[in-house]
């Protein structure tokens, strides 16, 4: 087995700590074996079992932790996957990439533009549309990325162990070789590519009406980004067809105005978002929320996901995503910790959603999150809470997720797994991992980029409580730890789980409160910020 490790001098001999993996025990590691490995370096050790401890050699040597980029392949490896293919995997992938695209329905000449991030590297869906007499037609297309990978192949079965591509700051682990995920599959501007693509006819309420799959040739008109689209819409900007950006738009507003009446959950949300440098290391971090454009392309994602749900629906090799709701007893504990942060409402699975939008707040949004259970892939078409639909599945992003690329091969008739059910649990558990992996560089990048602050007092929300503590989330993203012992006298945690209390003094502090915090320590590699409570806010 290999781990990711950094290796520690322990009196005279050399220690692996395993990083970011369950195995915790260190591996020790004869100096023969180190490869030119130093104490504090960053490797990768083949561990074997010997008797009741572990013994390692160094295969690689990623180098100093004080660098990201090291750091960001340790995670990679910590969920077996890498930046890189076997040179056998690439050479398919490069031989796959001239394949003609065949016989398909030519929609080259139909107005068509990409609406992505502006580091995006990969475009998989492209839309076009346009006013009907009662509403819209609309096209979703997809790269079909089922042309290129077929199943049993090389290129397939690296696919399916990956199971998605791992997005880290400034890199990622793709799911399919450059040679496709960049250029043959890619639907940049200017070039006929592949595509899947999903034809609609929507009412002017946001209803479909009709709806149709196939696969075409089609034309990028224009490569827009989120921010040049929001410029657009806010009439401080142009872009490429602007018709069909407006058109969209318009759809998109009034699909979200269908999904928050069928009961949709929003709760809103941030995510992290880094400025890095030439050679890949972050420099800066941000936050990124919904905007416009990004809601555009979400919600005619949405329509075309939830379109090819129904039309998978009892065909061979479907799966669909799934979200259950959440049950009696995850309402009784949410129903606790709502009450003791000062929140009356009773909550039920219908409205979680006005809760959060009554309160406003980012705790109890966080509180809501905790409380629902986690979207998985299935066989079974069981339906999806979040979005309040009966059919939903992911057949939009093939270049990145394995399971919409079983998707595509169920829509298409085209060869289904042998074992669907595993199929679907697989491609679960790899989407898990990745997201863990993604948080811990998100934690390890937002610390790395304070390790320069110590000393410094910043503003924070308490977001969850512990019997040893309060985590803080910080103005710039990062989790801190406010040890009690950093808290005079003796702290209790409620039985709610998100009130810590001194009774002796009358004080305590609960999730949602807002704090100002001294940075005392900052360990970026084990994720760990140590702080001291300042004043209340």
């Amino acid at each position: 087995m290999i781990l990711p490790a950094q290796l520690v001098r322990r009196g005279k001999y050399s220690i692996a700590d395993p990083l970011f993996v369950e195995e915790r025990r260190p591996v020790l590691v004869a100096r023969k074996l180190r490869r030119g490995a130093e104490a504090g370096d960053i490797v990768l050790v083949n561990v074997r079992e010997k008797g009741r401890s572990l013994r390692g050699e160094v295969t690689k040597v990623l180098g100093s932790p004080d660098d990201p980029r090291n750091v960001y392949d340790a995670l990679f490896a910590s969920i077996e996957t890498s930046r890189s293919f076997s040179p056998k995997v690439e050479e398919e992938a490069v031989a796959v990439a001239r394949k003609p695209v065949g016989e398909r329905e030519d929609l080259s000449g139909l107005p068509t533009v990409t609406i992505d991030g502006s580091d995006a590297k990969d475009f998989d869906d492209a839309i076009s549309i346009e006013r009907t007499g009662g509403g819209y037609r609309v096209w979703v297309h997809i790269a079909d990325v089922t042309h290129y990978v077929r199943p049993g192949t090389r290129l397939d079965r690296e696919a399916m162990r990956r199971g998605n591509s791992v997005y880290l700051p400034g890199t990622v682990a793709p799911m399919l070789p450059r040679a496709l995920s960049e250029d043959a599959c890619s639907l940049r501007p200017g070039e006929e590519k592949a595509a899947v693509t999903v034809e609609m006819e929507v009412s002017s309420s946001g209803e479909t009406l009709s709806r149709r799959a196939y696969r075409s040739l089609i034309r990028s008109d224009a490569r827009l980004t989120y921010g040049g689209v929001d410029a657009f819409l806010r009439g401080e900007g142009e872009v490429r067809e602007p018709e069909l950006v407006g058109t969209a738009y318009e759809l998109s507003r009034r699909l979200k105005t269908r999904a928050a009446v069928r009961g949709k959950l929003e709760l809103g949300g941030r995510e992290p978002e880094y400025e890095v440098d030439e050679r890949g290391v972050p420099v800066a971090s941000g936050v990124r929320r919904s905007t416009p454009a990004r809601e555009l392309i979400e919600e005619l994602m949405i329509l075309a996901n939830e379109a090819v749900a129904r039309e998978i629906r009892g065909r061979p090799g479907a799966v669909y995503r799934v979200h259950e709701r959440p049950d009696e007893e995850d309402m009784e504990k949410l129903a606790t910790r709502l009450e003791a942060i000062g929140v009356g409402a009773e909550p039920t699975p219908e409205n979680l959603g006005t809760i959060s939008q009554q309160s406003k707040s980012d705790a109890v949004n966080y509180l809501i999150l905790r409380s629902l259970p986690r979207a998985f892939y299935s066989p079974a078409s069981l339906g999806h809470y979040g979005l309040a639909l009966e059919n939903y599945t992911h057949f939009t992003s093939p270049i990145r997720r394995y399971s919409d690329v079983l998707v595509h091969r169920a829509l298409l008739g085209e060869e289904a797994p042998e074992d669907t059910t595993a199929a679907a649990g697989e491609v679960s558990e790899r989407e898990w991992r990745s997201t863990v992996c993604e948080r811990t560089a998100d934690q390890y990048t937002l610390m790395w980029l304070m390790r320069d602050r110590v000393g410094e007092t910043m503003e924070g929300t308490v977001v969850s409580t512990a019997a040893f503590g309060l985590f803080v989330e910080l103005e710039t993203g990062a989790t801190g730890l406010v040890h009690v012992s950093k808290l005079p006298g003796w702290w209790t945690l409620d039985p709610s789980g998100v009130v810590l209390s001194n009774d002796s003094i009358g004080a305590s502090y609960k999730v949602g409160d807002r704090v100002l915090v001294e940075l005392l320590d900052v360990l970026p590699l084990m994720q760990r910020a140590e702080l001291r409570v300042v004043k209340r806010r």
